[in-house]
C-alpha cells in the first residue's frame, strides 16, 4: 500500500517545479508572436539591419520563421522563401542567391521547432496533470492544503531561479546565451555569421529584450499567484 506522506511528498515537488516550467513556457509562447517582433523592430533604439532588410522586411520574414514552429508544415515551409528584387543578394555566399536561409539556418530551425514541440508538449501535460490534482482536492481537503503549500514554494522558486539567472546574465551574458543553447543543440549548430538572415532578423538585442521581458513576465505571475493564495488564506481563517 501506497505511504500518503511519500504520495503527498511526491505532489508537492512536481507541482513545485511545474510551476516555474509553466510559468516560463507560457511566457516565451507570448514572446514567440508577431507582436513581440512588431514591438522590437519598431521601438527606438532596435538596431537597423546593415545588409539592408527594412522593418517591414523583417516582419515579413521575421513572421514566417515563427509561424513556422507552430504550423505543421516540414521545413520546406522556410526553404521555399526567396529574397525579392535588389535584396536577391547573399552576402556570406558572395553571390546572388535568393534563398532566404542558407541549408545550416534550416537545420537549426528544424531543431528549434523539434525543441519547441517538446517543451510544449510537456507543459500540456504539467498543465492537464495540475488540473486533474485540483479537481481532486475538492474532495480531499489535506490534499488540498498540499497543493496550496506546493504552489508557494514553486513562486518562490521562481522568484529565485529569476533572481540567480538575472545576477548571472548581468555579469556573463555572453556565457549565459551560450550555456542556454548549450543545453538544447548541437555544439556550434546555433553559431551563424552576422550577414545570415537568422541573425539579421533576431540580433542578440532581440534576445536580451526577450530575456528582460521573460523575467519581468515570470516575476509578475508568481507575485500574483503569491498574493492570491495570501487572500485565501486570510479568508479561510475568517470563515473558522
Amino acid at each position: 500500500m501506497n505511504d500518503p506522506r511519500a504520495v503527498h511528498f511526491g505532489i508537492r515537488l512536481c507541482i513545485s517545479l511545474a510551476i516555474p516550467f509553466l510559468l516560463g513556457v507560457s511566457g516565451v509562447r507570448l514572446l514567440l508572436s508577431e507582436q513581440f517582433l512588431q514591438f522590437e523592430y519598431r521601438r527606438p533604439g532596435f538596431p537597423a539591419d546593415v545588409y539592408g532588410f527594412s522593418v517591414e522586411d523583417r516582419l515579413h520574414y521575421g513572421a514566417h520563421a515563427i509561424n513556422y514552429l507552430f504550423n505543421a508544415e516540414p521545413i520546406n515551409y522556410l526553404a521555399a522563401l526567396r529574397l525579392a528584387g535588389e535584396k536577391c543578394w547573399n552576402p556570406a555566399a558572395g553571390a546572388t542567391d535568393c534563398a532566404l536561409f542558407s541549408e545550416r539556418e534550416l537545420r537549426h530551425m528544424a531543431d528549434v521547432k523539434r525543441t519547441t514541440a517538446v517543451a510544449f508538449a510537456l507543459a500540456a501535460v504539467c498543465a492537464v496533470v495540475g488540473v486533474a490534482i485540483t479537481f481532486a482536492s475538492r474532495f480531499n481537503e489535506g490534499l488540498r492544503a498540499h497543493i496550496v503549500v506546493a504552489i508557494r514554494r514553486g513562486c518562490n522558486l521562481t522568484l529565485l531561479s529569476v533572481a540567480f539567472l538575472a545576477v548571472l546574465s548581468r555579469a556573463a551574458w555572453d556565457r549565459a546565451f551560450d550555456a542556454f543553447h548549450g543545453l538544447f543543440f548541437a555544439e556550434g549548430s546555433w553559431r551563424f555569421p552576422f550577414s545570415d538572415s537568422l541573425i539579421r532578423l533576431y540580433p542578440e538585442q532581440l534576445f536580451i529584450d526577450a530575456a528582460l521581458l521573460l523575467a519581468i513576465y515570470v516575476s509578475l505571475c508568481a507575485v500574483s499567484l503569491l498574493c492570491f493564495l495570501s487572500l485565501w488564506d486570510r479568508r479561510a481563517r475568517r470563515q473558522i
